[in-house]
């Protein structure tokens, strides 16, 4: 099974080694493939001779003023310290593909939308001191580059051995599966330089460059690495060095989850709880035992319409268990969260509008969900994605809907169609903040609370358990109260 963008985790287009030279500066000194990397400018990797070991290297002029050379002088590195309270990752972006591309036209260079512009990127690669042992990620030309640079300070020249395993993929990827990766591979390469000095030792050149291209063939083929180095040249107790590394899915922090909020459910429950069940026992065993109660007392009001606050009742469970429970859901993908609908919610459009008009698979989706797999719908895919698109100037659903008949209710399932909005970010609800602008007289003590201007009507709605017609009246009869809506 090939883990492709499409498929799940991107492919490394390419993997570099980056070193420190104290004459040359930074340099290139084993590319997979082969020629990935490109420098731009006078040198070209056609300028670059190989070394005893037949390893490609570039050798660039030192730059004045980078920061390892300090005006000519000897640096020990002394001021180092990975434990700074720099960030653990670092997103730069350092051109984007068009002016790359300009640039290398000017300087009468071959088309290089292939390869990795090793000279726009080399301050990043090899950074200044606070950023070692830090996560970066890079852009460049049509390449996505993320590393982890490494400093070892040690009997080496300048007293210090500056490298960088750097991981290229193309400009568009979600890379954040392989941030681990990316880190692991670092310090991996800092312990065998440690031990058995694999990158100074122009032994070790074989045996690293074998890892790099299982590397790229072994994660993006399986997206799991296997296999044993023989390092027993470099030092005897290396020996066999056995090295695993697997890609997993990354998952991004769960949101936060209020009482207004509407659970909505995104898999079969029903169907992913008899698949754990013939994972894990690989036997017939009850369901209820691989699902927690609290969970499973969550599942059985979660219709897709009540809130969180209305779960916990109908559950009779704690709030906080509920969301709880909810925020595990989300972590796996498992729900979406929505607004309480009603007809006087107010939705913009959002510019992912364009893609559903360019994605067909889109548009099928989007009638399937809307239509509740009808055979015989009353309305059609054009016509849906022609809604989404009057969905404007701050309109209430309510006042949209007569705009465009009373019958669009018959034919349009207006629930499920504003959900699929939201979930693929084509709707934004418009929420409403009561400001209370003057003397807080003639409201409950309750009320005053929330009418600062941070809670919105849904969230003062459940928290207060009075519908919002009520409420608007309520604060329409004080006279003091001002509506914010964003």
């Amino acid at each position: 099974m090939s883990y492709t963008d499409e498929g799940g985790f991107p492919d490394i287009k390419a993997i570099f080694l980056a070193e420190f030279d104290t004459e040359k500066g930074p340099l290139v000194r084993i590319s997979y493939p082969e020629d990935a990397v490109q420098v731009s400018g006078k040198k070209s990797f056609s300028d670059a001779s190989r070394n005893a070991s037949g390893v490609r290297t570039y050798s660039p002029p030192l730059q004045q003023h980078h920061p390892f050379h300090r005006h000519g002088s000897t640096s020990t590195m002394g001021g180092h310290n990975t434990s700074s309270n720099g960030p653990d990752v670092i997103q730069l972006i350092k051109r984007p593909a068009a002016a790359a591309s300009a640039e290398s036209s000017k300087a009468g260079m071959m088309g290089s939308g292939d390869k990795i512009d090793f000279n726009s990127i080399e301050a990043f690669v090899i950074p200044k001191l606070t950023l070692f042992e830090r996560l970066i990620t890079v852009n460049t030309g049509q390449h996505k580059v993320m590393c982890y640079p490494i400093c070892i300070q040690g009997a080496y020249a300048r007293n210090a051995l500056i490298f960088n395993m750097c991981f290229a993929f193309d400009i568009s990827a979600n890379t954040k599966c392989y941030r681990p990766v990316v880190k692991r591979v670092g310090c991996l390469l800092k312990e065998l330089e440690t031990s058995g000095r694999l990158l100074s030792n122009p032994e070790g050149r074989h045996a690293l460059r074998t890892l790099m291209q299982q590397l790229v063939r072994k994660l993006n083929a399986h997206g799991e690495y296997q296999i044993e180095l023989d390092l027993k040249g470099l030092s005897p107790s290396l020996a066999f060095t056995g090295i695993s590394i697997k890609l997993f899915p990354h998952y991004e922090n769960p949101k936060e989850i209020g009482l207004w909020h509407v659970p909505v459910r995104t898999v079969d429950f029903e169907m992913a709880r008899m698949k754990s069940a013939m994972t894990v026992y690989q036997e017939q065993v009850a369901g209820d035992l691989l699902w927690d109660l609290v969970l499973e007392n969550v599942l059985l009001y979660m219709d897709n319409i009540n809130h969180v606050g209305r779960i916990a009742r109908l559950a009779q469970i704690d709030a906080h268990l509920v969301v709880s429970a909810l925020r595990h859901l989300d972590y796996y993908g498992c729900i979406a969260l929505m607004d309480i609908f009603q007809f006087g919610n107010i939705y913009e459009t959002q510019y992912p509008l364009m893609n559903i008009y360019r994605n067909s698979w889109l548009q099928r989706e989007c009638h399937r969900f809307v239509t509740n797999g009808c055979s015989n719908p009353l309305v059609g895919v054009e016509e849906l994605v022609r809604l989404y698109g009057t969905l404007r100037n701050r309109q209430p659903v309510g006042e949209w809907i007569l705009e465009r008949g009373v019958d669009l209710v018959e034919r349009v399932d207006m629930r499920r169609f504003v959900a699929f909005g939201v979930m693929q970010g084509i709707l934004r609800r418009v929420h409403c903040y009561p400001v209370l602008g003057g003397s807080a007289e003639a409201l409950p003590e309750e009320v005053v609370a929330l009418v600062d201007g941070s809670h919105h009507l849904d969230e003062i709605s459940v928290v207060l358990d009075r519908d919002i017609a009520s409420l608007k009246e309520l604060f329409d009869a004080h006279g003091g109260i001002e509506y914010i809506y964003m």
